[in-house]
């Protein structure tokens, strides 16, 4: 059972990393642009301007002066219940 378990979560970080590794378009990590592209291609969903922004302040890292959702916030935190914002989304 453990190894069920094991095999899953490690089969949705590969899913993640692969879906990180499709839109990321720099070293750095997902700009809003690149964030809102994936959210509007994969899930069909369109969020206002404001929506996005608060997603990049509350979840992204600052570097020279744009925030940006690095691949361990992605996998880590974006997904994770009960406060990810894309918690509900299934892959």
């Amino acid at each position: 059972m453990k190894s069920l378990k094991k095999s899953k979560s490690k089969s949705k970080k590969n899913k993640l990393n692969k879906l990180f590794n499709k839109y990321c378009k720099n070293k750095k990590g997902l700009s809003k642009r690149d964030i809102t592209k994936l959210i509007r291609e994969e899930y069909k969903d369109n969020h206002s301007n404001n929506i996005i922004i608060s997603l990049m302040n509350i979840w992204g890292l600052k570097i020279n002066g744009q925030y940006y959702i690095t691949k361990k916030i992605f996998i880590e935190k974006l997904y994770t219940k009960p406060d990810g914002f894309l918690r509900d989304k299934y892959l």
